[in-house]
């Protein structure tokens, strides 16, 4: 009975103990749901990021947006422009919010920036798009005009400012005319170096008529006219802007420079244009209403011509010999009825005939031509100036 009692007692215990160690092993959270008083330790804040919505297709769209220089797969008007689906995006951005629009502009500029150097025609083609519909979007209007001016397309860059100054504010003005005068004398220089002058002149002539500074132009066709010694038309353009505020004082001073022009040679009655050919000079003459091409040779005593281009002067005396640089030569003196050149005509004008041969030219024009005037011929404007001084001049 007595070790009965004993192993009673010791499995209690030993039981006992068993509890105790699990229950240390597993504590009970006796806390649970219950307010802790004490004081909370500090936690990391976490910030949600930002998210925007967009409407497309009726759906709604969270979207995060994230920097351009990497893909976003999130927000769908990035994702529409990076899949080239460029229609699609503008459509996106018409219908979005105001709040959109922000972030909507950033990433369209960059996107612009990233494809005008890519392909700048794409990018020229969709900017003129998105232009079309957001036309009060102007920092794109300038990313295109700044991309115009890298192509160095000038007349579409000047079409394009001219456009732009039609809805331009006051502070936009100054900055459009600075732009269309430099990229109009940029085109102007390009036509002057090709020698495109035909083209030039219908630039400058279509833009005076536009009358978007007009001044600018009136007085560059006046300098090229100028230049060709055109000096009445010149004058007349330069009268139109005589008085003004940014070019009447150039127009004054190219008048006064016609002026002198036109002075220094009042005291020769008529004015021949030459043509330049290597180190001579030729005139247009015509021998009894047989237009020729004569080299100026002040150094021959007679004029001579081809006898292959005149067959019906009259003949004065045959197989003469001329004395010349390249040997003697069989020829004939002959007599034209009427000899013209410019507004001159001279009856019973002597020359010779021979087999002269050269590129550009008929004959010579001789010293028994030149001893009837007061001549002068001025190089640097390519123009025989002469004065009679025989009656035989009419």
């Amino acid at each position: 009975m007595f070790n009965l009692l004993l192993a009673l007692i010791s499995g209690i215990l030993i039981g006992w103990s068993f509890h105790a160690f699990f229950m240390e092993l597993n504590a009970p959270n006796i806390l649970k749901n219950e307010i802790n008083i004490s004081t909370p330790e500090k936690k990391e804040q976490i910030i949600e990021p930002l998210k925007i919505k967009a409407v497309t297709n009726k759906k709604e769209i969270i979207s995060t947006p994230k920097e351009l220089n990497t893909t976003s797969q999130l927000n769908p008007f990035y994702v529409l422009l990076e899949k080239g689906l460029f229609s699609d995006a503008m459509a996106l951005y018409i219908d979005a919010s105001e709040q959109q629009h922000i972030l909507y502009r950033d990433y369209i500029k960059n996107y612009f920036n990233m494809k005008s150097k890519k392909n700048p025609n794409k990018a020229i083609t969709q900017m003129l798009e998105f232009i079309e519909l957001v036309p009060e979007e102007r920092s794109i209007s300038m990313q295109l005009l700044e991309l115009y001016k890298e192509q160095k397309a000038h007349q579409k860059a000047i079409s394009f400012i001219i456009k732009l100054i039609d809805s331009a504010t006051a502070s936009e003005l100054d900055t459009l005319y600075s732009d269309l005068i430099k990229i109009s004398q940029s085109y102007i220089d390009e036509l002057k170096t090709t020698k495109n002058f035909q083209t030039l002149v219908a630039f400058l002539e279509k833009h005076i008529e536009l009358g978007v500074q007009s001044s600018f132009y009136i007085y560059t066709l006046a300098e090229y006219d100028v230049e060709i010694k055109k000096y009445i038309e010149a004058t007349q353009l330069l009268k139109e802007i005589e008085f003004d505020e940014h070019y009447g004082e150039k127009a004054k001073n190219l008048l006064e420079l016609i002026n002198k022009k036109l002075m220094k040679n009042k005291e020769y009655a008529h004015k021949i244009p030459l043509k330049k050919e290597g180190d001579h000079f030729t005139v247009e003459v015509n021998i009894d209403n047989t237009p020729l091409t004569l080299l100026l040779d002040t150094g021959a005593t007679l004029t001579m011509v081809n006898e292959n281009k005149i067959s019906s002067l009259a003949l004065i005396k045959e197989n003469i010999i001329l004395e010349t640089a390249g040997g003697d030569l069989n020829a004939q003196l002959q007599e034209a009825k009427v000899f013209s050149i410019g507004d001159i005509n001279l009856e019973k004008f002597q020359v010779v005939s021979s087999s002269f041969e050269q590129a550009n030219a008929d004959g010579l024009l001789g010293m028994n031509f030149f001893k009837e005037f007061k001549f002068k011929i001025d190089q640097d404007e390519e123009v025989l100036y002469l004065s009679k001084i025989n009656s035989s001049v009419k």
